[in-house]
C-alpha cells in the first residue's frame, strides 16, 4: 500500500499512478465492448522509470551498510521487475488482439504491481534513512548519560567536546527531515523537540558545573543540584525519544504528541481524571452536535459531553474570585441538571427523537451556549487576573536569593518570595488548562501547545525555587547564580510564552473590557487608599493597575501587529501611545502623595488616574468599534402622504419587493449502512456540505466550489458497494479528477480571499491550511488509481489500508 509521509515517495509515485489510472480506464471501457489501443509506449515509458529505481536500489544494497536495507531492497526489486515484465508482455498481447482477455488481467495485474512494488521501493530507501537518523539520536542519548557520572570541571571538558559533533549532526539530519514531510504538523514538532534538545544541553552543562562546584567545597547542596542534572537528562531523553517516535510516523494523518497529561492535570486541578487533550476540544461541541441530532448511537457520548461540561463548570466556579461569577455558574449548572436528567429519561424510554425529545434538547441546547459563554467571561477575567505579571513572581524570587547575608531577614524574605512564585505557578497553570478545556479553543495544535507549556512550566517551577535556595544558600558562588539564571530565563521565556497563548485564545474586545474594569476599580480603590492615609495600599493597587495597564499596551501592540488596516493599525497606536504616556506619571503622582499626604498631591494623583482610566477606555473602544462596529442609527420613518379623499375604492397594492433567492440544497443522505467504506466517505461529504450551506452562494465563488465539491465526494463514496469495491473504477479515478480540479480552484480563490484578509494571524492560518490542499489532493488521485486497480483482487490487508487512506484524504 502506498505511503505519501514524504515529498520524494509522493512526486515518484505521482507519474507511475497517473500511467496507471490510464490503463485501469482502458480496462474497463475494453470490458464494455471497447478495444484496447496500443499500450506499448506508456508501458516502455513506466518500465523505464522502474528500471532506473531498481538500478539506483541495486547500487545502494552494494554500497549500504544497513544490512536490514541489503535484505529488504531485493525483495521490492525483484517485485517491481516482475510487474513491470507483466505490463510488457500485456501490451504485447494487446496489441497482437486488443480485446485479449488474459492480456487485460496481466495488464491489471502488472499496473496493480508496479503500484506496490515503487511503493516498497521508496519506503524501504525511507526506513533506512530513519534509521540512520535514529541511531545519531540513540548515541545522543547514551552519551548524555555520561554527564551523571561527571564529578570534576576535565571530564567536563571531555564531555562537552564529544558531545557537541553528534548534537550538531543530529541538527542538520532533523531540519532536512523536517523538510521532507508532507506533514507540516509532524515536520514542526520535528523541529521543536529538536530545538527543546539544544536549549536543554547548555543548562545541563550548567548543572554539572554546578554539581562540580558544590562537591569541591563539601556543599550540602550538593545533592539538590544532582537532582537538577537528573531532571534535564530526563528531559532530553524524553525530547529525543519523541523525535524516534515522529520519525516512525508513515501516515499522511496528523499524530501529535501523545503526551500523558493527566497526572499534570490532577495535580493542578485537584482531581484525577484521565483526560488527553482528544477531549479538551470536543465536550461543548459534542454535547452541541448531541443536542442537534439526537442520535441514539451517539447519546452515550452526548450525554458524558454534558456531564463533563457540568463538571467543567463548577471545577471552574470553584477557582474563581469573583464571587457574582462563581455563584451565575452554579445556578445555571443547578438549573440545567434537572433538565439533562429529563432527557435522559426520555432515552431510557426510546422517546428521544420526538417532539417532547427536541423540545426539551432545543432548552438545553440555548442554556448550554449561555453557560459556555460565562465560563469564557470567567476564564478571560481571570486571565486578567493571573497574567497581568508572568514573569515578576520568578524574578523576584531569584532577586531575593542574591541578598546580601547582612540583610535581615533574608531567608524569610526568600522564603515568602518563593511561596508566592510558586503559588503563581499554579494559578497561571490552572487558568491556562482551564482556557484549553473549556475556553473555546477548537484547534487541537493549540490546545496540545498550551498543554506542553505548561507541562514544562509545572516541571521547571521546582527546579528554579531549588536552584535559587542553592543560591540562597551558597552566597557567592558565581556557578550557582549562572544556573539559576539559566532557570529563570528558561522559565521566564516559557511563561511568556503562555502569556502569547493565552492571548491568541483570548478574545481580545473581552480581555480589554475585563482589564478595563479592573484597572477603573483598582484606580477607585487607590483614591479611596490615599483619602484614608493608608500609602501601602495606595501604592501596592497603583503599581498593579500600572501592569494591567501594560497589558493592556500589550494586547493592543498585538492588534496593531496583526492588522493590515492602516486606519485602524494608526487608531490602535495613537490611543496605545496615549496610555503609555499616563502611566509612570499616574504612579509617579501616586508616590508623591504617599510622601506628601496633602490635599494637592491627592489632588493631582486623581487627575492622573482618571487620565489614565480614560486612555485605557479609548483603546478598548478603538478595538471594539474595530471588531463589533456599532449598527447605523435607525433612519427616521418617512412622512406619509395624506390618505386619497375617495376612500370607495382602495388603492392598488404595490409590487412585492424583490427577492435574492438562495439556491434550495439538499442534503447529502447518509448510506444506510452507518459503517463501511461509502458511509464514511459521504459522511465527510455531508459535513463538508452543512458547513458550506451556512454561507451564501451569491458573489462567493468559493462557497459555490466547496458546495460542488461536498456533491463530487458523496458520489464518490456512493460508488463503493460493502465489500468496499467501486462500482466503477473509471468513474472513481473521473472523480478523484474532479475533485482535484475543484481543490485547484479553492486553492485560487482561497488565496485571493487570504491576500485580501487585513488580519494577519487568520491570513498565515489560512495559507498554511492552503498549503496542505495540493497534498491531499495527489494523495486522493494516488490512492483512488490504488483502489481502481485493486478492485477484486485477494489482498485484504492492502486493501484495508488503501481504504482507510482514502477516508484520511476525503475527510
Amino acid at each position: 500500500m502506498p505511503v505519501f509521509h514524504t515529498k520524494t515517495i509522493q512526486t515518484i509515485l505521482e507519474p507511475v499512478a497517473l500511467q496507471v489510472s490510464t490503463m485501469v480506464v482502458l480496462d474497463e471501457e475494453a470490458g464494455q465492448g471497447g478495444t484496447m489501443p496500443d499500450l506499448s509506449e506508456p508501458v516502455l515509458a513506466v518500465s523505464a522509470a522502474v528500471g532506473k529505481l531498481v538500478m539506483v536500489g541495486k547500487e545502494t544494497a552494494d554500497t549500504s551498510e544497513d544490512k536490514i536495507l541489503q535484505q529488504d531492497l531485493p525483495r521490492a526489486w525483484q517485485a517491481a521487475e516482475v510487474s513491470s515484465t507483466q505490463l510488457t508482455e500485456a501490451a504485447a498481447a494487446l496489441k497482437d488482439n486488443p480485446r485479449s482477455a488474459p492480456g487485460r488481467r496481466l495488464l491489471i495485474a502488472g499496473a496493480r504491481g508496479i503500484l506496490e512494488a515503487v511503493s516498497d521501493l521508496l519506503l524501504t530507501f525511507d526506513e533506512s534513512e530513519v534509521r540512520r537518523i535514529i541511531a545519531v539520536c540513540e548515541s545522543v542519548q547514551e552519551y548524555v548519560k555520561v554527564a551523571d557520572v561527571i564529578e570534576i570541571m576535565t571530564d567536563l571538558v571531555i564531555f562537552i567536546k564529544n558531545l557537541t559533533p553528534g548534537l550538531t549532526g543530529l541538527n542538520k539530519l532533523i531540519d532536512n527531515r523536517a523538510k521532507e514531510l508532507t506533514n507540516p504538523v509532524h515536520a514542526a514538532k520535528l523541529v521543536e523537540h529538536c530545538d527543546h534538545v539544544k536549549k536543554s544541553v547548555p543548562m545541563l552543562i550548567a548543572s554539572v558545573k554546578l554539581v562540580c562546584s558544590l562537591r569541591a567545597l563539601q556543599s550540602a547542596d550538593a545533592s539538590d543540584a544532582g537532582n537538577s542534572r537528573t531532571w534535564l537528562m530526563g528531559g532530553i531523553n524524553e525530547d529525543l525519544n519523541e523525535i524516534i517516535r515522529i520519525l516512525q510516523i508513515k501516515t499522511s494523518k496528523d499524530e501529535l504528541a501523545q503526551g500523558d497529561f493527566s497526572e499534570m492535570i490532577a495535580k493542578i486541578m485537584g482531581r484525577d481524571e484521565p483526560l488527553t487533550q482528544q477531549a479538551f476540544l470536543t465536550n461543548f461541541e459534542s454535547a452541541r452536535q448531541f443536542l442537534v441530532k439526537l442520535d441514539p448511537e451517539s447519546a452515550d457520548a452526548g450525554m458524558e459531553a454534558l456531564d463533563k461540561c457540568l463538571a467543567d463548570a463548577l471545577l471552574l466556579a470553584d477557582q474563581l474570585q469573583d464571587g457574582e461569577m462563581r455563584e451565575s455558574l452554579q445556578r445555571q449548572v443547578a438549573d440545567l441538571r434537572p433538565l439533562i436528567a429529563r432527557l435522559q429519561a426520555l432515552r431510557e424510554a426510546g422517546k428521544l427523537d420526538t417532539a417532547e425529545g427536541r423540545a426539551l434538547a432545543n432548552e438545553i441546547a440555548q442554556r448550554m451556549d449561555v453557560l459556555e459563554q460565562t465560563m469564557r467571561e470567567a476564564l478571560v477575567n481571570e486571565v486578567v487576573e493571573n497574567f497581568v505579571d508572568p514573569t515578576g513572581p520568578a524574578k523576584q524570587m531569584t532577586n531575593s536569593a542574591l541578598l546580601e547575608p547582612s540583610v535581615v531577614d533574608r531567608e524569610a524574605q526568600w522564603a515568602a518570595k518563593s511561596k508566592a512564585f510558586t503559588a503563581h505557578a499554579e494559578a497561571a497553570s490552572r487558568t491556562a488548562l482551564q482556557v484549553a478545556r473549556s475556553g473555546g479553543v477548537h484547534d487541537e495544535a493549540t490546545v496540545v501547545e498550551i498543554m506542553d507549556t505548561i507541562k514544562h512550566i509545572q516541571s521547571l517551577a521546582p527546579q528554579l525555587v531549588s536552584s535559587s535556595k542553592i543560591v540562597l544558600n551558597n552566597y557567592g558562588n558565581e556557578v550557582a547564580v549562572d544556573f539559576m539564571q539559566t532557570l529563570k530565563t528558561e522559565y521566564c521565556q516559557q511563561m511568556d510564552h503562555l502569556k502569547d497563548l493565552m492571548d491568541q485564545t483570548t478574545d481580545s474586545v473581552q480581555f480589554l473590557k475585563a482589564s478595563e474594569a479592573q484597572i477603573h476599580q483598582g484606580l477607585a480603590k487607590a483614591k479611596a487608599a490615599l483619602q484614608k492615609n493608608d500609602t501601602e495600599t495606595a501604592m501596592s493597587v497603583s503599581t498593579n493597575v500600572a501592569k494591567q495597564s501594560r497589558r493592556v499596551l500589550d494586547v493592543a501592540r498585538a492588534e496593531a501587529e496583526n492588522s493590515e488596516d492602516a486606519t485602524y493599525v494608526a487608531q490602535v497606536t495613537g490611543a496605545s501611545e496615549q496610555l503609555a504616556r499616563s502611566v509612570k506619571p499616574m504612579v509617579m503622582s501616586c508616590k508623591r502623595s504617599c510622601a506628601e499626604k496633602s490635599e494637592a498631591s491627592r489632588h493631582e494623583f486623581n487627575q492622573a488616574a482618571d487620565t489614565v482610566g480614560s486612555a485605557v477606555t479609548d483603546v478598548r473602544a478603538v478595538v471594539e468599534g474595530f471588531h463589533a462596529p456599532p449598527r447605523p442609527p435607525t433612519p427616521p420613518s418617512p412622512e406619509l402622504p395624506p390618505p386619497p379623499e375617495d376612500l370607495d375604492e382602495a388603492p392598488e397594492r404595490p409590487p412585492p419587493p424583490a427577492v435574492i433567492e438562495e439556491e434550495m440544497v439538499q442534503r447529502i443522505e447518509l448510506p444506510r449502512e452507518s459503517q463501511g467504506l461509502a458511509f464514511n466517505i459521504v459522511e465527510a461529504a455531508r459535513d463538508l456540505q452543512d458547513e458550506a450551506v451556512k454561507w451564501s452562494i451569491k458573489d462567493n465563488s468559493l462557497i459555490a466550489v466547496a458546495r460542488q465539491m461536498a456533491l463530487q465526494m458523496a458520489e464518490m463514496g456512493r460508488l463503493f458497494d460493502a465489500s468496499g469495491d467501486p462500482q466503477s473504477r473509471k468513474e472513481l479515478i473521473n472523480l478523484a479528477k474532479a475533485i482535484a480540479k475543484s481543490t485547484n480552484d479553492i486553492i485560487r480563490l482561497a488565496k485571493a480571499t487570504a491576500e485580501a484578509c487585513t488580519d494577519r494571524r487568520l491570513k498565515q492560518t489560512l495559507l498554511q491550511l492552503i498549503d496542505r490542499l495540493p497534498t491531499i489532493s495527489t494523495q486522493l488521485r494516488i490512492i483512488s488509481t490504488v483502489k481502481a486497480a485493486q478492485s477484486g483482487s485477494r489482498d485484504a490487508r492492502s486493501d484495508r489500508e488503501a481504504s482507510e487512506t482514502l477516508v484520511l484524504n476525503a475527510q
